[in-house]
């Protein structure tokens, strides 16, 4: 495969991949970010809803909803239990 075939499928894949993440953070079980004062970690966490078992992404942990548990990777997210 040449090298433009090659950059080419991985920028297919990432926006793919960026579809999907929007799709389940636009969800309608996944709330809107928390409001909190103060600093905290600037890190992509998705937090899992406890009662449905969804995987949402928040920019932070901070932002993700009280309660919920949180994981820095989806597929961590994805495959706790809860």
């Amino acid at each position: 495969m040449t090298l433009k075939k090659s950059l080419l499928a991985l920028g297919v894949l990432a926006l793919v991949g960026a579809a999907q993440v929007t799709t389940a953070v636009s969800a309608p079980e996944c709330p809107k970010p928390r409001r909190f004062s103060g600093g905290c970690i600037q890190v992509i966490t998705y937090a899992k809803n406890p009662d449905t078992g969804t995987c949402c992404e928040y920019p932070n942990p901070c932002s993700a909803p009280q309660g919920w548990a949180t994981y820095f990777s989806l597929s961590e997210c994805e495959a706790a239990t809860l």
